[in-house]
């Protein structure tokens, strides 16, 4: 395990062990009167927020807050925005930030991508793998990724893609599919997003034929399908509070 993951897991454990401290604190009646559910969104939201501004999730970031503010309204006097207007107003700033700052992540991101490639037909994969938090490279038929309040990088390198599923929960993943191939012609990439950023990279040879349910939420695509196309990858599942953003490589 890296020192970064096991930093995010210390960080991650210590807050839930405070969160719980809080919790049980506030129902003994020595906090203003709260109630659990409130306090469990609350912590909720919080853990959200922190989650994105550690892995700059804009998503993360403006709906945490957003939902902070529909909880507590009445004591911010902001009940005339909430909750549609506020929700909506971090949808817009959400899509905006992306629109503005996307192009560095990506950047930052796809230089990640390379010394990982590098090192890795040098024969010392791991070792570049340390500087990458939660960083591995998948094969096989029926591809699995998966995360929970944190963020997770996959390398998908598969001769015969048939089936991939991502769960992204108070988090970020990104999946690179351009060493991955679809002899069959067809595959299908099924998808759980809840308040969460994910990131797809696929070859520009692909379609991509999107079936997804989105709520406050949307796939958008950056880069351009070019011809001959050589497979096609079906998008289902849902995304709530999230976004999905397939790139074409």
């Amino acid at each position: 395990m890296s020192s970064k993951k096991s930093g995010n897991n210390y960080f991650w454990g210590v807050f839930l062990l405070l969160a719980g401290v809080f919790l049980v604190v506030s129902q003994m009646g020595l906090l203003p009167d709260t109630g659990v559910v409130e306090i469990l969104l609350t912590i909720a939201c919080v853990a959200i927020l922190i989650n994105g501004l550690v892995h700059v999730s804009f998503g993360c970031i403006l709906f945490s807050v957003a939902f902070i503010g529909i909880l507590y309204d009445k004591e911010l006097g902001i009940t005339a925005i909430t909750p549609w207007t506020i929700l909506v107003a971090a949808l817009l700033g959400t899509i905006g930030l992306n629109l503005i700052f996307g192009k560095l992540k990506r950047n930052f991101r796809r230089k990640h991508m390379q010394g990982n490639y590098e090192y890795h037909h040098k024969g010392i994969h791991m070792s570049a793998e340390k500087d990458v938090e939660d960083s591995q490279s998948i094969e096989g038929e029926n591809i699995m990724i998966s995360t929970t309040f944190s963020s997770a990088i996959r390398y998908v390198n598969s001769n015969d893609l048939r089936y991939a599923s991502i769960s992204a929960n108070f988090g970020g993943v990104t999946a690179y599919f351009d060493n991955a191939s679809i002899p069959t012609g067809n595959a299908v990439l099924n998808v759980g997003v809840n308040f969460s950023g994910v990131e797809i990279y696929v070859p520009k040879s692909w379609k991509v034929i999107n079936h997804v349910n989105a709520v406050f939420g949307g796939v958008e695509e950056k880069g351009q399908q070019v011809e001959p196309e050589t497979a096609t990858l079906t998008l289902e599942g849902a995304c709530h509070f999230g976004g999905i953003t397939i790139y074409y490589v």
